[in-house]
């Protein structure tokens, strides 16, 4: 009689055994794949970040801000792989232009050298200038290519409600709202982002209380910001409130409504002349307001806070007219014939 031998019952332990052998290797299999991507940047998204690193930062301190700036996912692979490669013991204090595409070994290479920290330079822009003369400035300071300073102002189309309604493509686009103020600019800096700062800095300063107070003068943004861009070009520091309260006179008068402001016609001739003349005030343009009455279509220059608070709130006067003197001051005039009595450099 045959004996039937008796299969031998596998351990049901050996299974999980394996399970948790094979678990174990998948995970440190993709943990690897992971590293391998994160370390060496691959399939990353293509983008540029700024980043402030503060004085005496730890690896720990650097990791953190990487994370928070979407340049790195793993804070301790990061840490682990500065301290192996003994890079990070020194973190110079600074700002430094990093791309998410980097891999580590270029990132602290970058962070690490006092050479990687980005070149800044200040720059003042004055109350009352065009921005054809603020892109000529920033590009004599090393901010930004004057060509692609005209393109972002042209055609960039930035998100503020200030500029709803206008039109892409105008060279003085922008005209107005790019704040004068001085300014912390990167050198060979992204053009879109420095006319941002400016763009930035207006939707602070000309604040909620302004908007309501021009809606009181019956006026939209557009039309204050181009009502004192002609006060800014036309006034002293002195006499802002006087010059606004006859422009604010001329736009209610039925007699005097044309603003004749030589620094509208100036601006059509694109040259700063001390006089001009009686053929420039028949210049057939917009912006003429010898010719055409009320305000030009846009901003003539981009004023400062002072000249945009004397337009919301000019001396409470009479006068409907005003004379540059030698001396740069102006002499007011309530009737045309005190104005005719009155010496003048201008028509």
């Amino acid at each position: 009689m045959a004996v039937k031998k008796r299969r031998k019952k596998k351990n049901p332990f050996s299974y999980i055994y394996i399970a948790f052998v094979l678990g174990v290797s998948m995970l440190l299999s993709s943990w690897f794949i992971m590293s391998v991507n994160e370390l060496l940047a691959l399939a990353r998204p293509d983008y540029e970040v700024i980043v402030e690193i503060p004085e005496d930062a730890s690896r720990g301190d650097v990791a953190k801000i990487l994370k928070k700036n979407d340049v790195i996912e793993h804070k301790m692979l990061f840490r682990t792989f500065a301290w192996l490669t003994k890079r990070g013991a020194e973190f110079p204090a600074g700002e430094y232009k990093l791309n998410s595409n980097m891999d580590y070994r270029a990132m602290l290479r970058r962070l690490t050298s006092k050479k990687g920290a980005l070149n800044t330079v200040k720059v003042t822009i004055p109350e009352g200038y065009e921005v054809s003369q603020i892109i000529e400035l920033l590009e004599s300071k090393g901010v930004c290519d004057a060509k692609a300073l005209q393109d972002a102002v042209a055609n960039t189309d930035f998100d503020y409600d200030f500029l709803d309604g206008l039109a892409l493509g105008k060279a003085n686009r922008l005209e107005g709202y790019m704040f004068p103020d001085t300014y912390e600019f990167y050198k060979n800096d992204e053009a879109n982002r420095v006319v941002k700062k400016f763009l930035d800095n207006f939707n602070v300063k000309y604040n909620q209380e302004m908007k309501e107070r021009a809606r009181e003068l019956g006026m939209t943004t557009h039309e204050l910001i181009t009502f004192a861009s002609v006060v800014e070009r036309e006034a002293t520091a002195k006499d802002r409130a006087n010059i606004a309260s006859v422009f604010h006179n001329r736009l209610s008068s039925k007699t005097y409504p044309y603003l004749e402001s030589c620094a509208t016609v100036q601006y059509v001739l694109g040259e700063r002349k001390k006089v001009i003349s009686i053929a420039d005030t028949k210049i057939d343009n917009k912006y003429n307001t010898y010719k055409y009455k009320g305000l030009p279509p846009g901003p003539i220059a981009n004023p400062g806070l002072d000249a945009i608070e004397a337009s919301l709130y000019p001396n409470d006067t009479d006068y409907l007219f005003f004379a540059l003197q030698e001396d740069g001051t102006h002499k007011f005039s309530k009737t045309y014939e005190e104005h005719l009595k009155t010496p003048k450099l201008n028509p």
